[in-house]
């Protein structure tokens, strides 16, 4: 990883250029570096951020993560067994599970303390010796043409500015984007007008890391909240700020004492890490691309914090993104190609955003009649035999599901389409008899996954997209699978190409199907080739 002060030459060219180096910007430089793509990281602040700001991803990042190989060393820090609890007064009206991963492969939600989980990302950047990291620098100006973007960069340290440029800029630079603002984009929405003050804090114990958690949403309309033990010993508490009540006096030592012992937490047998006061925000950029510059992550939206969902909806969105850069770099793919990243996400932003809002209206009632129809709602729709084990699993989270008006994807839809929906992650067999991940065998690539009676059809493999043939069970059992073929014994794939009435699904490098055998065309096919040829991605060495 090359600093600031390794970089000689006043300006550097590059192929991307990130504007921000929290989780959706380290991600980025990751997916990119990957892919052996040319990448600068501008970074404001020199070493990471202490303060815990997210607490929780989802399997949709966790998924991202693992094809990038560095999911297994985040989870030697997170806590992966969560429950999720809805609290008035003495009592739970509500409890749910969190680890439902909708057949991902991966873990669901995972709790973290955000500077390990960013340790992690940034050491992983490290493998790559195509990105470069320039951390002490403000993105102060920025002019692009119909071939590249030059930003002015301000150091830290006082020195002269200078200039970098790239064929294109990412902006991960957070709900305050200085991207977002010299590009003339508006973010326009709401927020909530009640202020809110958070306490970061470290117990005198650390909390195993295979400990459950316990995250409790505490209902109650005097004085509503949040309380969550994180791993290493972390904890959050949030509250909302009374009428009456000022931040200022709530981080004075008897302000602290009193709001923390309405949570039972002795002052006196923990170290206040951290105490500050917010105020919730939900607001969509108006476009998220102007010319070669993108927007992702807070820069792009920024979410309400009820569901978790900010740091997974960056990852999504540069996930999403930064295959299509590699394709249109270096498989010489048409830039329209990037024109359908916000159709594409946008969507699915919508969708958690107001998830998130009806979490928060449970949260935050303040009606004692509205509060107690609540809390006899809930309770009795958790005795009912099917709504009752979909709540409990967090079965009413809307499934990551792409826009498809306007995306890449195949042209014709028929009925139980699967396309923009994730391809399952079962564990898979191949000829060695050694289980692994599907996503190890996808390898980030084009790749066509499909029974014997759905080959690869010949146009897409002389294109160059990969082959997964699939064999059932009985292989297995005779300990017979060819090499090239393999096994998902717990048959998750058949069923999911059931569903989609399908034997053969068409599987972007994100892991997104683009069409079912049943669905693609020979334009399909050309489409699909210009996209593919050419493009070349590195491993995780």
């Amino acid at each position: 990883m090359t600093s600031s002060n390794d970089v000689g030459s006043p300006t550097l060219d590059v192929d991307v250029v990130i504007i921000g180096f929290g989780p959706t910007g380290a991600t980025a430089a990751n997916l990119l570096g990957q892919r052996g793509i040319r990448t600068a990281v501008v970074e404001r602040d020199v070493s990471i951020y202490p303060r815990q700001r997210a607490i929780a991803s989802d399997e949709d990042a966790h998924r991202v993560w693992q094809g990038l190989g560095l999911f297994d060393d985040m989870l030697a820090t997170m806590s992966a067994d969560v429950r999720v609890h809805f609290k008035h007064g003495d009592k739970t009206f509500l409890s749910m599970t969190s680890s439902q991963s909708h057949d991902q492969g991966v873990p669901g939600m995972c709790y973290y303390h955000q500077p390990e989980l960013e340790r992690v990302l940034r050491q992983g950047i490290e493998r790559f010796p195509s990105v470069t990291v320039m951390p002490g620098y403000d993105a102060i100006d920025l002019v692009q043409d119909e071939q590249s973007v030059t930003v002015t960069l301000r150091p830290a340290d006082g020195s002269p500015d200078r200039t970098i440029t790239g064929r294109y800029v990412i902006a991960c630079d957070g709900g305050s984007s200085s991207i977002r603002k010299l590009l003339g984009i508006a973010l326009p929405g709401k927020h909530i007008e009640e202020p809110w003050f958070d306490i970061q804090l470290r117990a005198w114990y650390d909390l195993p890391v295979d400990a459950p958690l316990d995250f409790t949403f505490i209902s109650d309309p005097h004085r509503p909240g949040v309380d969550c033990p994180c791993p290493m010993g972390y904890h959050r508490v949030e509250f909302r700020v009374n009428k009456g009540e000022t931040v200022e006096q709530l981080q004075t030592e008897e302000g602290l004492r009193g709001l923390l012992a309405e949570r039972g937490i002795d002052y006196d047998q923990v170290e206040i890490y951290r105490s500050w006061g917010y105020t919730f925000h939900i607001r969509q950029a108006e476009q998220w691309r102007k010319g070669r510059a993108f927007l992702a992550g807070d820069a792009a939206h920024i979410m309400p914090p009820f569901a978790g969902q900010g740091v997974s909806s960056g990852v999504r969105d540069v996930a999403n993104l930064c295959w299509k850069l590699d394709a249109v770099l270096n498989a010489h793919a048409s830039p329209s190609l990037l024109d359908t990243y916000e159709p594409e996400r946008r969507p699915n932003v919508q969708q958690l955003t107001d998830f998130s809002l009806r979490i928060g209206k449970l949260v935050m009632l303040e009606n004692p009649t509205a509060v107690r129809m609540r809390d006899i709602v809930i309770r009795a729709a958790m005795k009912l035999p099917t709504l009752g084990p979909l709540i409990k699993s967090n079965g009413l989270k809307p499934r990551y599901q792409l826009g498809t008006t306007g995306g890449f994807f195949g042209r014709t839809a028929l009925r139980r389409s699967p396309r923009g929906s994730f391809i399952a992650q079962p564990w898979v067999t191949g000829s060695d008899l050694t289980p692994v991940r599907l996503d190890t065998v996808l390898d980030n690539k084009w790749t066509w996954v499909g029974f014997p009676s759905a080959p690869i059809p010949t146009p897409l493999a002389e294109a160059g997209v990969h082959e997964v043939k699939l064999e059932y069970s009985s292989a297995v059992a005779v300990h017979d699978v060819a090499a090239g073929h393999y096994v998902d014994s717990e048959g998750t794939l058949e069923r999911q190409m059931h569903r989609s009435r399908a034997r053969g699904f068409l599987v972007r490098p994100d892991k997104f199907i683009y069409a079912s055998d049943r669905e693609i065309s020979s334009d399909d096919y050309a489409r699909v080739a210009a996209v593919v040829e050419g493009l070349q991605l590195s491993g995780t060495a």
